[in-house]
C-alpha cells in the first residue's frame, strides 16, 4: 500500500515594487541514524515495497524475545523469496520490491550481521549482506562503495516521507516497518495475488513490541494527486475491513488467539487517509506468547 509526494514551497515577499522573490531551500535529508535507516539509503532507487525487520530489537525483547528466537531458528513456511537461513543470524533485514507486477519484477533482501552470510554477497560496508538478482547486487554494491566516500548516499525523499508517516513521534523505535508506492501494474497483481478487491496506492505500517503489541498502517485511497471524493475512502475503508476480517479467519492467527485483536481495529479517515490502528494488550500478548511456545515445543509451525 502506498503514500506521499514532497512539496516545493515557494515564498514571495509582499507589496509592490522592486522587492527580491524568496524562495525556500529544501530541509535538507535527515543522516541516518538506525541500521534500517543506513539500509534504505543504500537501496536502489525505485523500490515500490520495502519492508523492515528489526530482528534484533525483537529478540531483546523480554516479552517475545527467547520464543522468537527459537521460531525463526527452526524452519516454518515463508514466502520462496525470503531467505530462511538469514533470520537466524540477521540482526536487520530490508526486503525491497521493485517491478511489482511487471516482467521485471525482482526483489532484494539486504541484511545487517555479525556473522557471516549464506549464500549472500558481502557488502562493502562492515556486516552488510546482500541477496537477489545480479544486477540488483551490483547496484547495492556501487552505492555502498560511494556511502564510504564524500558522497552523500541517500534514500529518495517521498520514501521517507510516506516510510516515516504511520511512526508516532513518540514511539523509542519499530520492530516492523513496511513502506509501498504502487503504480496499476503493481496494485493490480498485489490484488490478485491476495484475493482482494483492489489494493492502495500508498501505504506505511509501523509496527513494535514492548511489553504490548501496537500496529498503526496508514492507506491512502487515491492516487497522490488525484481528487479525494467519499466514495473512493468508503471503498479503501471496506477493502481494509474485507482484509481483517480474512486475516481473523487465518487458521494460525486464531489458533494463537489473535483474531480478536483484529476483530478490534479502530479506522480512522482523514482525507483520502485511512489508519488503522491495531493493539494487543500485555496480557493478550503474554497468552499468545504461551501459545506459540506449546506450538514450538510440539513442533507445529
Amino acid at each position: 500500500m502506498k503514500w506521499l509526494l514532497p512539496i516545493a514551497v515557494v515564498m514571495c515577499a509582499c507589496g509592490g515594487g522592486n522587492k527580491p522573490t524568496k524562495t525556500s531551500t529544501p530541509e535538507p535529508l535527515p543522516e541516518p541514524k538506525t541500521v534500517a535507516d543506513k539500509i534504505v539509503a543504500l537501496l536502489p532507487h525505485g523500490a515500490q515495497i520495502v519492508v523492515e525487520l528489526d530482528l534484533a530489537r525483537l529478540r531483546a525483547n523480554p516479552v517475545i524475545g527467547e520464543t522468537l528466537t527459537k521460531a525463526l531458528a527452526a524452519p516454518f513456511d515463508l514466502p520462496k523469496d525470503v531467505p530462511v537461513p538469514a533470520l537466524a543470524v540477521a540482526d536487520v533485514m530490508v526486503f525491497a520490491a521493485y517491478g511489482v507486477g511487471t516482467s521485471s519484477a525482482a526483489t532484494i533482501a539486504v541484511i545487517a550481521s555479525s556473522h557471516d552470510v549464506p549464500d549472500a554477497t558481502r557488502l562493502p560496508v562492515a556486516d552488510l549482506y546482500a541477496m537477489g538478482p545480479g544486477e540488483w547486487i551490483r547496484q547495492l554494491e556501487a552505492r555502498a562503495a560511494l556511502s564510504l566516500g564524500t558522497t552523500p548516499v541517500r534514500a529518495p525523499p517521498e520514501l521517507l516521507k510516506l516510510r516515516d508517516r504511520s511512526m508516532p513521534a513518540k514511539a523509542p523505535g519499530a520492530s516492523v516497518r513496511v513502506t509501498a508506492r504502487l503504480p496499476f501494474d503493481a496494485r493490480v497483481a498485489l490484488a490478485k495475488d491476495s484475493g482482494l478487491e483492489s489494493a492502495p496506492a500508498q501505504l506505511s505500517i509501523w509496527a513494535d513490541v514492548v511489553d504490548d503489541f501496537a500496529l498503526i498502517m496508514d492507506a491512502d485511497a487515491v492516487d497522490p494527486g488525484e481528487k479525494v471524493t467519499k466514495q473512493a475512502t468508503a471503498r479503501l475503508e471496506r477493502l481494509i475491513r474485507v482484509a481483517l476480517r480474512s486475516l481473523a479467519e487465518e487458521p494460525k492467527l486464531r489458533a494463537l488467539g489473535l483474531s480478536s485483536s483484529l476483530g478490534r481495529a479502530r479506522l480512522a479517515a482523514g482525507g483520502s487517509w485511512i489508519r488503522t490502528i491495531i493493539v494487543v494488550g500485555p496480557s493478550h500478548l503474554k497468552r499468545v506468547v504461551d501459545r506459540a511456545k506449546t506450538f514450538l515445543a510440539e513442533g507445529s509451525p
